[in-house]
Parts: structure tokens; sequence; C-alpha cells
């Protein structure tokens, strides 16, 4: 019988899951207990599985803990960077995840950033309307939309509807689809970066994908730009991000994320009228809960019965 941790928290309570525990109970012993690593590490040994473990509780002595009986993790964000130490991506344990599902949500929040910068509403909101340029229409515009997964597609296609060219980006090859005008692979971004009017980040955070947002690459980017980044904050440099800042490069940013996070309140990034920035903000909505909840369903259900995980990790890529 398979023995399931699951780490009950404000966005995932017990209740939401007895269900499954019913109608499985023959096939596998399913416990709950709280977000704290005293009672993870008592729950925790002999288990398959533990899902919904706090990020900054999870860790290599943890896994020590659980011994060798462990074959899945599953958490509920897409962002799993600080899940990925040497141990544990070298395990043969299977990690999933909420990638896909948080694109309605965080594309709806890049957009908002985009809109709100072309349209001078962050001169509006301090009351500096004399000191606003003339507001830009995005129509015939090109964005360059870095990372092609969950969320970018979805801003991709929402953008598309704008009137706006699509370029869109990633390491491996998307699906065609009729709302991406061009795709190049990430290697190849300074290729075209020169032409867009927009860049708009939803890249994961990876060990390639480390300060991806560079000298290099702002130097290459046009004059009065709009960049935005709603993905995480360690793919931009911020010390090149600054300088260029300084120099006048950008129309307008736009950041839920940022390194470090949050910024002190002090930060020059917040000083700037030209910046909007959202204390990473982007993935909760009405939905979202709803649909992790699915997920984890889905996963609870297939590893019960022995049937293929979705939404698995590639530890070695980060995402």
């Amino acid at each position: 019988m398979k023995k399931i941790l699951i780490v009950t928290s404000k966005g995932l309570k017990q209740s939401s899951l007895l269900d499954i525990k019913k109608q499985y109970y023959k096939s596998a012993k399913i416990i709950f207990c709280n977000d704290t690593l005293n009672e993870i590490e008592k729950k925790i040994i002999d288990c398959n599985a533990i899902i919904n473990c706090p990020r900054n509780l999870f860790s290599k002595n943890l896994l020590k803990v659980s011994s060798d009986s462990m074959e899945w993790v599953h958490i509920g964000g897409a962002g799993c960077e600080e899940y990925l130490f040497p141990e544990f991506v070298k395990s043969k344990i299977t990690l999933t995840n909420g990638k896909i599902i948080q694109g309605p949500e965080v594309s709806d929040h890049a957009i908002a950033l985009l809109l709100s910068i072309s349209r001078n509403l962050n001169y509006v909101i301090r009351n500096k309307i004399l000191e606003m340029p003339r507001p830009i229409e995005l129509r015939k515009k090109t964005v360059l939309v870095a990372g092609m997964g969950g969320i970018g597609n979805l801003i991709a296609e929402k953008l598309s509807s704008f009137g706006m060219e699509i370029i869109g980006m990633d390491q491996k090859l998307i699906p065609l689809n009729s709302f991406v005008d061009e795709f190049i692979y990430s290697k190849n971004i300074g290729e075209v970066v020169n032409r867009a009017d927009v860049i708009i980040s939803a890249l994961p955070y990876t060990e390639s994908n480390h300060h991806f947002f560079s000298t290099r690459i702002f130097n290459k980017m046009k004059k009065n730009i709009i960049f935005i980044n709603v993905s995480r904050g360690k793919v931009v440099d911020t010390k090149a991000l600054i300088k260029f800042v300084k120099k006048n490069k950008f129309y307008g940013i736009g950041l839920d994320v940022t390194d470090p996070e949050p910024l002190p309140q002090n930060h020059i990034l917040r000083k700037n009228i030209k910046i909007i920035i959202t204390p990473h903000i982007a993935g909760p909505s009405d939905y979202n809960r709803e649909r992790t909840l699915t997920v984890l369903k889905t996963n609870l259900e297939n590893f019960i019965l022995n049937l293929p995980l979705i939404n698995v990790v590639d530890k070695k890529v980060g995402y």
C-alpha cells in the first residue's frame, strides 16, 4: 500500500481531498500534516510521496528522513528552483508542479502592466500628468515573448488580438499556432531583440537563464522599449537594468518579480516614475486554486493507480 503525505496549508485544506482518501483507502494510506518542519519530519518516514511541502522546508535532510521510500514530490506552484538541490536532481524521485495552469492570471497581469505603461497610468496615479509623454498604442507594434510555456503562450495569444506582431522565443520548439508570427530559439535572441517594441519575460528560472537579460541584451534593445518581467527576478541582471534605466533606455518597465525580492523601499528602481513594481502577485486569482487542486487530484489518482503523472518536471533542465 502506498503511503502519501499531504502538507495542508491555507491554500490546500484537508477537506478538499477527503473524497480521494475515501475512494482509494484500500490502495493508499493518505495522511495529512501541518506545514511545519517538525510535523513533516514526524510524518514523512516511509512515505512514497509528499505533496505541497513548503519550498523553505524541502531539503536533503528531509529526504534522508523519508529513507529510500520516496518516489514522487508534487508542488502546487510553477517555479521549482529552490527544490532542485543536487541530491534531489540526481535521485530517481519524480517531481511534478503547477506549470501551465498559471497562464490565465499571469498573462493578465503582464498585459495589465503593459497597458498601464503604454497608457501612462504610472504618471496619472502619481499625479504627474503634466510630465507624461504621449501615450502609445499597441497596434502594429512588435512584442517579443520570452518563454512560450503556459504563461507565454497566453500572453502571445492575447496580445495578438491587440494587433501586435508576435515573436515567440523558447529553448525548444513550440506548437505551430496562428497567433505567433515568428519563432526563434533563445540562443538567437540577439538577432531579433532590436526589432521589439515590447519584451515580456515569461522565462522559467534555470541555471542557463540566470541573468538572461544582461548588459549585452539590454544594449541591443531599441530606444524607448517597454520591458515586462512576470517570471523570476533572477532572469534579469538588476545592475545591468539599472545602468540602462539611467541611460533613459526604456519607455517604461513593469516588474512583478525582482532580484532581490522584495526590493528595499529606497531602491533606485522604486523611485523612477517609468517603472511599475508589483509585489509578486501575478499568480493568485479567483480560479487558480481550483486549477491547482484539479492537477493535484489527477496526479494523486494516477500515482495510486500506477498511471503516468502529468506536469512532470525535467529536474536537470529545471522546468
